[in-house]
């Protein structure tokens, strides 16, 4: 590939312009009419936010208007506000001057007093300068470090992204890369997800720049994804031109054309007119790489439209690619001097790839007229400023070892030659065209065949909306008055059955309360209770009997109060439970115990449960677990959440179900714990769409003990 592709290719991307006609602050006064100058600028500081990543020309419309204000009128912060949105305004269309003018203007005065915002248009400012490498390092990190105290998560995702860009324009691959990647993770946890797309773009920036393509591709396509998903326009349409420009440069020249395609169409969309033109330069390249020839006068009309626009980038661009036309025609000089004009205009910006990539074009020009010196002196300057893949230091290597063989050096020839055999060795550029072209045909195809399959559907669904109405029209009569029968039939029967279906569950729920009221009342419980409270008396033991009494009668009324309800909170049945397994504890003298585990967490959530809805299976935990008569028998209860769900485990080391299954006792009584609870869990499951269930295991591999576990839905009071 030509090194006047690489030129092209690593031109930072340019951000959205339109060309639109200025307007007078009289117009904007008119607009605003019944506002004052600091409300206009803080209003339009905020639109000039919304449309930068949805429509360019809307966005430069309102950066002309916001300009316009005279600042003579606005109190010192609007002031400060203005000049902050007109420097972020410049940088994002690429008029680097212009915002380095604006941001000496505001940090003069105001350097030791600078908000966030002025502070990271400082960042930037002292980061393009190589000699404030150690400043710029220090702020990035110490601003870090106050957004990670914020824990403002949006805060931590910028100043993770400046910190990589510092370490980006200082060469620092690997620490450039591993911010860039916090960044992005940061940007997930927004939910502005314009961040996240705005952060995967500057991910894959960094990875393109050190020359990591597959990654930068992925990312770049994973942004699109994103954009497709939340239809977003400008990232769809510069996720399709960056990929174009890597495909450029690894020489995939089908993947190109189509990508540069896409994104003419997204420029469109959001009114990016240099976005279309830059499109139509880069496939002319495109077309130069593949040997095809081009219409001087049409790329002479394309770059003057380019020209047009104030930025340098634009206007660097436009010389670099006259450069590429004249290099090609052989007329060296006349590339040289449109390269010189073009380096001149990026002084003061960091594209510091774009003027490695201009001094090494220069340098082959300056070897094809033989003025070695003037040759040696860009190739000096042509050294990437990193060292990752290093396709373009091979490159180097190669022309330094053709200028010292013109030299007649052969010595210092053979070296650069062994050099760039050394770097081209461990640099396979095929396999990279390879991997790059995989993604990009996997994506091209999917979008095809989505493609197809839309038009079909369309053309199915046109074909039927055609026999619909054909058949409308023969037989609309008919068709009315038998749809209108059909709907007051449907309607009609629908009616009755929902009466029904709601009669019956009415009715259900009214049995199940019942049957269930009867069941935690249980007779035995409450005879044996008696007994207990008799024994005590019998015993002489006043102070046992009014204890097991007083407990006894507040159970009594927890459940007859609660047991109607649908819903009571955690603390309630916690204290019914309490209740409960004290009385048994108690009526057989304390020969178990058990244990409440309660998410506390829930509790101060206020979270609810149906009532008593584990009191059956503690129940027979006790009696059919014989807690009674082993040695050291438990009993716990858990409530925790599980997976948007409310997880009640009711576990005891009894005898286990087989064992118990054994005695009389067990043969003659027919539990409906497990009936009932399934019944109550089937009605919870239909009134909140969740998946609740009750099932029953054993606790150890030997039969011993009994785990039971009941799934509910998570509900929380409303206060």
């Amino acid at each position: 590939m030509s090194l006047n592709v690489r030129i092209l290719i690593f031109s930072f991307l340019i951000g959205p312009w339109c060309f639109v006609a200025q307007q007078s602050y009289d117009s904007i006064k008119k607009t605003y009419k019944d506002k004052k100058p600091n409300e206009v600028v803080r209003e339009l500081d905020s639109k000039l936010e919304f449309y930068k990543y949805s429509n360019a020309e809307l966005h430069l419309l309102l950066l002309k208007d916001i300009e316009v204000i005279p600042s003579n009128q606005l109190d010192k912060n609007t002031q400060r506000i203005k000049t902050c949105a007109l420097a972020e305004g410049y940088l994002h269309i690429g008029n680097t001057k212009q915002s380095i003018k604006l941001i000496t203007e505001l940090i003069t005065p105001n350097l030791r007093s600078l908000n966030e915002r002025e502070e990271a248009l400082y960042l930037w400012f002292i980061t393009r300068e190589k000699s404030k490498k150690v400043e710029a390092l220090s702020l990035a990190s110490n601003r870090l470090k106050k957004s990670k105290y914020s824990r403002d998560i949006n805060k931590i995702y910028r100043s993770y992204k400046d910190l990589s860009f510092v370490y980006l324009i200082h060469s620092n691959a690997d620490s450039a890369i591993f911010y860039a990647s916090l960044s992005t993770a940061e940007a997930k946890r927004l939910s502005d997800k314009t961040r996240l797309m705005e952060a995967m773009r500057y991910q894959g920036k960094v990875y393109h720049y050190f020359e990591y393509y597959v990654e930068a591709v992925k990312k770049k396509l994973q942004m699109i994804q994103f954009a497709i998903e939340f239809n977003n326009n400008y990232f769809r349409a510069y996720g399709y031109f960056e990929i174009a420009l890597i495909s450029l440069e690894l020489q995939n020249y089908n993947q190109v054309s189509q990508y540069l395609e896409r994104a003419r169409t997204y420029f469109k969309k959001i009114s990016d007119q240099r976005g279309e033109l830059t499109a139509i330069i880069f496939e002319i390249q495109n077309n130069y790489s593949q040997g095809k020839t081009v219409d001087f006068p049409v790329l002479l009309s394309l770059s003057q439209r380019l020209n047009k626009f104030e930025d340098q980038l634009s206007k660097s661009l436009v010389r670099i690619v006259m450069a590429v036309h004249f290099r090609n025609e052989k007329e060296f000089k006349k590339s040289i001097k449109e390269l010189e004009e073009a380096e001149n205009l990026l002084v003061g910006m960091e594209e510091e790839k774009l003027k490695y990539l201009i001094h090494k074009i220069l340098a082959i020009n300056y070897l094809e007229i033989k003025d070695l010196k003037s040759a040696k002196i860009h190739l000096d300057k042509a050294f990437p400023p990193f060292k990752t893949v290093n396709l373009m230091l091979g490159e180097t290597y190669l022309f330094l070892a053709e200028l010292q063989l013109k030299r007649n050096n052969l010595t210092e020839a053979l070296k650069y030659q062994n050099e760039y055999i050394e770097v081209t060795r461990s640099n396979d550029k095929q396999q990279f065209a390879r991997a790059v072209e995989q993604l990009t045909e996997g994506d091209l195809r999917e979008e095809r065949e989505k493609l197809i399959s839309e038009q079909q559907a369309n053309l199915l669904e046109g074909q039927k909306e055609k026999e619909r109405i054909s058949f409308l029209k023969d037989r609309q009569l008919i068709i009315g008055i038998s749809l209108i029968v059909v709907i007051i039939m449907v309607l009609l029967i629908l009616f009755i059955r929902l009466r029904a279906v709601r009669s019956r569950q009415l009715q259900r729920e009214a049995e199940m309360s019942q049957t269930l009221l009867r069941s935690q009342m249980n007779p035995h419980f409450v005879f044996n209770a008696m007994s207990v409270i008799q024994s005590y008396i019998y015993a002489n033991d006043p102070d046992k009997s009014s204890k097991f009494l007083v407990n006894f009668s507040r159970l009594m009324r927890l459940i007859l109060e609660n047991s109607p309800k649908e819903m009571i909170s955690l603390e309630l049945e916690y204290e019914i439970l309490d209740k409960y397994l004290n009385t048994q504890k108690m009526r057989f003298e304390d020969r178990f115990d058990y244990e409440l585990n309660f998410d506390e967490e829930l509790l101060f959530a206020k979270a609810m449960i149906p009532p008593m809805i584990a009191q059956p299976f503690v129940e027979n935990a006790i009696e059919h677990g014989q807690l009674h008569s082993i040695e050291g028998g438990k009993i716990n209860v858990t409530i925790t959440k599980r997976d948007d769900l409310l997880e009640v485990l009711i576990e005891d080391n009894g005898v286990g179900r087989k064992k118990s299954a054994k005695t009389n006792k067990i043969k003659e009584h027919k539990s409906m714990a497990i009936d009932i609870t399934k019944e109550r869990i089937d009605i919870l499951n239909r009134k909140y769409k969740v998946n609740g269930l009750a099932d029953i295991t054993d606790l150890f591999p030997n039969g011993r003990g009994t785990r039971v576990r009941i799934l509910l839905p998570l509900k929380f009071e409303v206060i």
